[in-house]
Formats: C-alpha cells, structure tokens, sequence
C-alpha cells in the first residue's frame, strides 16, 4: 500500500508541477560578511494589494536573518506604501538614513504582482525586483527579478516567501 501511495504522491506533484511557472534572474552573487550591516528598505508597491511592499520588505528581512546575516535591521522612511501607487522615497534620503545607521548596504526592491488570479483556481502570483545598494557608492552591487505562480489553495505569503528565499540564495551563492 506504501508503493501505490507514494505513486500516486510523485505523479500528483508532477502534475501540479506543471501548473506552476517561474522566473529568476540574478547578477553574479556576492560575499557578505556575517556580520555586514544591511537596512532593509520598505519595497516599492506597484500592485493594487494595500501593504505589499511593505510585507515583501519584512519578509525580506527575516530570511536574511535566517541565511545567517547578523546585520539586518529595518529602514522606515515615512510610510511610502501609503503614498498613491509607485511613489518611493528619494533614493538619496534612503541612504542618508542608511549611513545614519551605520549600515554598509541597502537592500531595496518593488513589488510588481502579490495577487490571485481570477478564475475558478484562483493561483497565487507574486513579480518582485530586489537591489542591494552599497551606501558609500550609492551604487547597485547586485540585482534580480523574480515572477512565480503557484498552484490553486497556496497562499500568496507562502508563494512571496520561496520567491524571496530564492532570490536570496542567488544572492549568497
């Protein structure tokens, strides 16, 4: 009975395998320090989901903790997820307020889709950019993008959750 369940286990992952899509580019990973003193900036909110930026951002966070970076702490410049659609601070105030901080990089990004599609499934989609800023330069020293969709009955906070793991991971490879 164990055989036919495990069977039945791996083609019904095959099968909803193939309802879910991904996409991941990421410039060359870099080497951070444990220690590095990273802010984490609240992410720009493209999507008409209240607050995306702003849980993108905190998620972030988090899993750079988890990855083992010690650093990390989080950048607040006025409530920007509050502002009419897009609209972030100015680049130049978020590293003001990094330096202030004594942070040595930024991480800061957008989110593009944090939704559920429309149809009888409804599959979870989330489209996020990520930057990593050095604070002396100003510069970007690393970049992706990332777009999944999920399968029916997944969260979108799960699915935004493995997105910016893997970003992360390419981050640190």
């Amino acid at each position: 009975m164990t055989l036919i369940k495990r069977v039945f286990g791996i083609t019904l992952g095959i099968l909803l395998s193939g309802c879910a899509s991904t996409a991941l580019h990421a410039s060359r990973a870099i080497r951070l320090a444990p220690g590095a003193a990273i802010a984490v900036a609240s992410f720009a909110n493209y999507t008409t989901t209240p607050g995306a930026g702003s849980r993108a951002a905190s998620m972030t966070a988090s899993l750079l903790l988890a990855h083992g970076l010690k650093g990390v702490t989080t950048l607040t410049v006025d409530h920007h997820n509050r502002l009419p659609l897009g609209l972030q601070p100015n680049p130049a105030t978020l590293l003001r307020k990094a330096r202030a901080m004594g942070a040595r990089y930024v991480v800061e990004g957008a989110v593009q889709e944090w939704r559920y599609t429309i149809g009888l499934d409804g599959q979870p989609a989330v489209a996020i950019t990520m930057d990593l800023v050095g604070v002396r330069s100003g510069r970007v020293i690393w970049t992706a993008t990332a777009s999944r969709s999920g399968v029916p009955r997944q969260s979108v906070g799960v699915l935004a959750e493995n997105t910016l793991n893997a970003m992360i991971e390419s981050l640190r490879r």
